[in-house]
């Protein structure tokens, strides 16, 4: 059971963590310090917008996360590979969906904010490790696409909560107002809720944000469960390795004859959003190795 809230007099208003939640959202989310106004993305919910209207979305988010949108939708990952090469934002939308461009948009507008800080750089480089976990672990249970992407999607959003107020922390933060790590476990979660209603986020979301079991269904493990898979490998992953996310995957060789493989597209893929040092790829023997036993 949460506890109530504690009421404080500060000065002439009543100060509850609600309100402190309050003061986190509203500072990190202004258009001078995110770097835009995030009510330009509202026109990726609406059904009825141009293909210009959505286009022109680039010229408002800046030059930085317009090219880091790009990276990421012309990776192998993402199907260039079958799709070809995107040139237009309106295509970079179109091949992430509108809802993980929105989150990649709001995390890495975070991202600017914290550079330098290595705490809050650990937990945006754990959440992007986890989003490509999570798929490939939805694949590999057979899970369909769409259902893939939630996961992804929801690994990607996870620490949402925890993420804002380490950056509010380490920006805004004064006197009368700190942030501690108490604060930041009892109250994430009710920051995570905020942000997406706020950007109308589908709510599977926030019910991923806050399932910390391992969650199955009757005959299976369900969508949440897969989430908490792919953030306790991760987590794991990044305690034993230096905060690197370890994997072991077939790469290509100089017999693949230009072949993709799995190493290869993670590996394009960390590189992509700027996160290259937190993954170390082992190169998997080939698949013909026989191992013989006596």
């Amino acid at each position: 059971m949460n506890e109530p809230e504690k009421e404080v007099i500060q000065g002439n208003e009543i100060d509850t963590p609600m309100k402190r939640i309050d003061i986190i959202e509203e500072t990190l989310l202004k258009e001078d310090v995110l770097g835009f106004n995030p009510m330009v993305l509202f026109v990726l919910d609406d059904p009825n917008a141009s293909q210009k209207e959505i286009e022109n979305l680039k010229t408002k988010l800046g030059p930085d996360i317009f090219n880091h949108l790009f990276s990421i939708a012309n990776s192998a990952y993402h199907g260039s590979l079958k799709m070809g090469q995107v040139r237009h934002f309106f295509d970079v939308v179109t091949r992430l969906g509108m809802e993980h461009t929105k989150v990649a948009i709001l995390l890495f507008a975070m991202h600017r904010l914290f550079r330098g800080d290595m705490e809050t750089e650990l937990l945006y480089a754990k959440s992007f490790a986890a989003s490509v976990v999570g798929r490939i672990l939805a694949t590999g249970l057979g899970f369909r696409d769409d259902a893939a992407r939630k996961i992804e999607l929801g690994c990607l959003l996870f620490h949402i909560g925890s993420l804002m107020m380490l950056v509010y922390r380490n920006c805004h933060q004064d006197a009368d107002f700190h942030v501690d790590a108490d604060f930041i476990q009892k109250y994430q979660s009710s920051l995570a809720e905020r942000i997406v209603q706020r950007f109308q986020l589908p709510d599977y979301l926030f019910e991923m944000m806050i399932t910390r079991d391992f969650s199955l269904v009757r005959m299976g493990i369900d969508l949440s469960g897969v989430v908490q898979m792919a953030i306790a490998t991760v987590e794991m992953s990044f305690q034993r390795f230096n905060n690197r996310l370890v994997v072991l995957a077939p790469m290509p060789s100089s017999d693949d004859d230009g072949a993709i493989t799995l190493g290869a597209i993670i590996e394009e893929q960390f590189a992509a959003a700027g996160l290259r040092k937190y993954l170390q790829v082992v190169v998997k023997p080939s698949q013909s190795f026989e191992r013989h036993t006596t």
